[in-house]
């Protein structure tokens, strides 16, 4: 309605109930005349591309993770962890237990990465530690999850956080690879 009113303003016209009917006129953001029939299929075609482009969204937070299998148990993970990191000369910024003890957080912080993440912002101290970890039993294997770096440059997407992300992934794969050995 507010389009054809705009339109009956711009034209001069004056607007009544009998001349309104929006399903025989509708105008685009150019303020031309789309046909009723035309107008149902860019309405079709829209909705079709936001469900696959949702769909999509919703599906790719699963390359975000980094997940594997291992015989060693949830805690010899966490000190192996630890180790490495204060090998490395890493913050260790330490292991919690969530979830009734079933799960082991861990959280390690590269310098090399912070020095490269906060020139940007301290506010992105937020996205550090670069390592989060969750080690669990699922059956009677440990799994290990672990963020992957590339969430630093999905959430800001600059060519800097970039370069941070892709400074930290052989790292953290790294400390994994080296954890779970």
């Amino acid at each position: 309605m507010c389009a054809y009113a705009l339109r009956a303003h711009e034209t001069g016209r004056h607007m009544t109930r009998a001349t309104f009917r929006p399903w025989a006129i509708t105008f685009n953001m150019e303020n031309q005349r789309v046909k009723p029939k035309h107008l149902l299929r860019r309405t079709a075609l829209l909705l079709m591309c936001s469900v696959a482009c949702g769909a999509a969204l919703a599906a790719e937070p699963s390359n975000m993770f980094i997940t594997r299998t291992t015989d060693k148990s949830p805690e010899a993970i966490a000190d192996a962890i630890k180790t490495y990191a204060e090998a490395k000369k890493w913050q260790y910024l330490g292991a919690s237990k969530v979830k009734n003890g079933e799960v082991t957080l861990v959280k390690v912080c590269i310098p090399e990465i912070g020095k490269l993440v906060w020139p940007q912002g301290l506010h992105l101290s937020a996205l550090l530690p670069c390592g989060n970890l969750g080690i669990y039993k699922k059956g009677d294997k440990t799994e290990v999850s672990m963020l992957h770096a590339r969430y630093m440059h999905a959430l800001v997407p600059t060519p800097e956080m970039e370069k941070a992300s892709a400074t930290a992934e052989p790292l953290l794969e790294d400390m994994l690879n080296a954890a779970l050995k």
